[in-house]
């Protein structure tokens, strides 16, 4: 969808330099709510989970800081699913039926989280372009959640690795069937992304999933 969270080649909206003694967290309530959308991936996944954020009206997405946008995300849905209603959530004294949980180690965690980017037995589709092709990102505009970039559509790159056979997340955020197919790492001269006045040395790689793509020759 083309919010205003794809900020991508946009001006003014540099991240902050991370100093590397920085704590991970700065408020409690930023820890929980990180463990509690790593607990929630059930009923639904990651590729839905993104598109809750990017759901976000946009004065409300510029003004939330980064872990009160997964706090929003986590509401919205949880209403969805039905695990809260919405006078639970807005009511400080009603107490939620919650469903059991299981404690979790870090191990649990860490696997978790490698299996959110899992790549799928490579037979499950057949790869439409090979290492060495050039191709264009489509330009298309969709409604619902997409990983293309809205700054790389319409421009040519050249594959430069095939990442293997991945769940395609702009069907299944929607609900639409996981879809899987490869992706593949796509490098872009600068100037083809931003023009004459940018530095001829640089490129851009993004991965991008064959629905993004078609052949350029």
């Amino acid at each position: 969808m083309n919010g205003i969270h794809d900020m991508g080649g946009m001006d003014g909206f540099a991240l902050p330099t991370r100093h590397p003694e920085a704590p991970h967290f700065h408020y409690p309530w930023e820890r929980l709510v990180f463990g509690s959308s790593l607990v929630m991936q059930k009923p639904w996944f990651i590729d839905e989970s993104r598109f809750g954020v990017e759901s976000i009206p946009p004065d409300l997405y510029l003004t939330t800081p980064y872990y009160a946008r997964w706090l929003y995300r986590n509401e919205q849905l949880a209403i969805k699913y039905g695990l809260v209603t919405a006078a639970e959530l807005a009511d400080p004294d009603s107490v939620a039926v919650l469903p059991k949980a299981e404690s979790s180690s870090s191990d649990d965690v860490s696997q978790l989280l490698s299996s959110m980017v899992a790549e799928l037995d490579s037979a499950e589709a057949e790869a439409s372009f090979s290492v060495g092709d050039r191709v264009v990102v489509k330009n298309e505009h969709p409604v619902g959640h997409t990983r293309a970039p809205r700054y790389a559509r319409g421009r040519t790159g050249i594959v430069q690795r095939d990442q293997g056979v991945h769940i395609f997340p702009d069907t299944n955020a929607m609900g639409l069937g996981t879809k899987p197919q490869h992706c593949y790492s796509v490098m872009f001269e600068a100037r083809e992304l931003w023009g004459s006045r940018a530095n001829i040395r640089d490129h851009v790689y993004i991965d991008l999933f064959d629905d993004y793509l078609e052949s350029a020759t």
